[in-house]
């Protein structure tokens, strides 16, 4: 797990497909302005918030989580979510796109989803409920996010409201890698899966009814 090492190491990553590109922006924390909060996420651990890089003047997301609190479960969830950015290469999949650790502290910078998560918005905008035609726009793209998905041999585990963000351009994105399970066990393709996500209890009402079952 050296990539999590308070080294000041860091890694950019290829732009995605159709745009939202932040891959050309700087690793260091003090090019940055923390604006508002967005949120938190990976078990409460993480802070979400809005950014400025100062240099070019473009907001984005920070995610920071401090590695000190997390245990050695948790960290081994980062680096699969980190290491999983790199592999995966879809425009309806919100992966990684530049991480660098500062003080102990990771750094996950993502594009900024000026519309937030479905969750958000159900509950700031729709409170009673989202007209058919959005929540068919919204499934459409997590469909297409999971599809891809299972065509890479990973299972989606969080699919719920707030791992569903909507960009400033209207482009449906699926969040939460650190959910995502492989299929994969010594070459081959498993046709089940017998494995609950312990770290979470958050995220059980939102598990499928077989996967409970078990």
């Amino acid at each position: 797990m050296s990539f999590l090492s308070c080294d000041g190491s860091e890694y950019t990553l290829q732009g995605p497909a159709g745009g939202d590109d932040i891959t050309g922006l700087s690793p260091d924390p003090a090019h940055y302005q923390l604006l508002s909060k967005l949120g938190k996420g990976f078990n409460n651990l993480s802070q979400v918030s809005m950014a400025w890089h100062i240099p070019t003047g473009q907001l984005v997301a920070v995610k920071q989580t401090n590695l000190d609190e997390c245990t050695e479960e948790e960290l081994l969830q980062l680096m699969n979510e980190v290491l999983l950015s790199r592999l995966f290469r879809h425009p309806n999949l919100l992966t990684s796109r530049l991480v660098f650790c500062s003080s102990c502290q990771l750094w996950v910078l993502t594009p900024l989803m000026a519309y937030g998560s479905a969750d958000a918005l159900l509950r700031t905008y729709f409170p009673d409920g989202m007209s058919e035609s959005l929540i068919a726009y919204l499934l459409y793209g997590v469909l297409k996010a999971l599809e891809y998905l299972h065509r890479m041999g990973y299972v989606h585990r969080g699919v719920k409201a707030s791992h569903i963000l909507l960009s400033e351009e209207g482009r449906v994105y699926l969040s939460g890698l650190h959910s995502i399970y492989s299929m994969m066990r010594d070459g081959k393709r498993m046709r089940a899966v017998f494995d609950m996500p312990h770290h979470s209890p958050a995220l059980l009402p939102w598990l499928s009814p077989e996967l409970l079952r078990q």
